[in-house]
């Protein structure tokens, strides 16, 4: 009986229908797509969680800021690097062969007061015993002139991942920023 629930409120969730999604709460949802959401994903589905993942669109396309990052040089196992939106779509690729359901649609309220907690987005309401939170950061970019241009180019948004670059060594660099990380970075 429970299988069939499930399947029923999977099936809702596809359709976009809000009122079966009540039928039975999914196991887990996963608000975010980047790296730690996708990451979340494949452990969840593996576990045979059934993993409902909310990829998010309003604050730029699903997989995060490594979409918007060329050549990743410090992830283990590529040891000639991985361009940025490559590593984020077999990651996705990877969370779905092993059973998560990708949704690309913005969280906009999570109730956690009483359980099952519900995630809600403009489209559905869905009820889950538990969420994992992987919504990331976003670089605070200066609206410098040609700063869109010259990104990933020369200005980038980690020092420690592109001020250590070939391109980079011996060269005079800037470090904008406050508080602890923008001090850990420049040295």
């Amino acid at each position: 009986k429970g299988g069939l629930l499930r399947s029923r409120s999977r099936s809702c969730l596809r359709m976009g229908l809000n009122e079966c999604s009540r039928e039975q709460p999914e196991n887990v949802v996963i608000v975010g797509s980047g790296p730690a959401g996708y990451t979340a994903a494949i452990f969840a589905a593996r576990a045979n969680l059934k993993p409902v993942v909310f990829e998010g669109i309003s604050s730029g396309p699903p997989g995060g800021q490594l979409m918007t990052t060329t050549m990743v040089e410090n992830f283990p196992g590529f040891p000639e690097g991985v361009m940025g939106p490559e590593l984020v779509r077999n990651m996705r690729r990877q969370a779905l062969r092993w059973g998560a359901e990708m949704i690309e649609e913005d969280v906009i309220e999570v109730n956690i007061r009483g359980r099952p907690f519900t995630v809600k987005t403009p489209e559905r309401d869905v009820d889950t015993h538990a969420i994992i939170f992987a919504t990331g950061a976003t670089a605070n970019r200066l609206m410098l002139p040609n700063e869109y241009e010259f990104w990933n180019r020369g200005i980038s948004s980690s020092a420690v991942c592109d001020g250590t670059a070939p391109m980079f060594r011996d060269q005079v660099l800037g470090i904008v920023g406050g508080g602890d990380t923008a001090i850990e970075e420049a040295i």
